[in-house]
């Protein structure tokens, strides 16, 4: 019975990565294009008397790679955080844990499956869910 939950969860939580990293890529692509529109806008101004040196486009140029490497770098950190935090939720299954629900009330029992909702790892104790940041204390059953 647990199997299909981790499965499901699994699943899900390749589908979150891939549209986190959609997300990612289209922010990349709105970094390049406003880079490239600025550019565009240095050159067309730039007095002819003084035009833009070539160690300083370079400079841009290489700033602008640095940062399309660093966003692609917080892409795969951010899909590593998130298989991390999935695996953990699954660890939890069988287990009895205690977490405070986002009402105050505190929630009570062993887990009996994950899912992920909005990039959100939950975990499930009966009938009710709990986020895994709000977990307070695990025993084992």
């Amino acid at each position: 019975m647990q199997i299909p939950n981790i499965a499901a969860s699994y699943v899900s939580s390749a589908a979150a990565q891939q549209h986190a990293a959609a997300s990612t890529a289209a922010s990349t692509a709105s970094s390049t294009n406003d880079f490239m529109l600025m550019l565009l806008a240095q050159l067309t101004n730039q007095n002819p008397l003084e035009p833009l040196k070539d160690s300083e486009m370079l400079s841009q140029f290489a700033q602008l790679n640095s940062v399309q490497q660093l966003q692609g770098i917080q892409t795969l950190m951010g899909q590593a955080a998130s298989a991390n935090q999935t695996g953990y939720a699954a660890s939890l299954i069988g287990k009895t844990i205690t977490a405070n629900l986002d009402n105050g009330d505190p929630l009570k029992g062993v887990v009996t499956g994950i899912t992920i909702e909005a990039g959100k790892v939950y975990v499930h104790v009966g009938d009710q869910k709990a986020p895994v940041s709000s977990i307070v204390e695990i025993k084992e059953k």
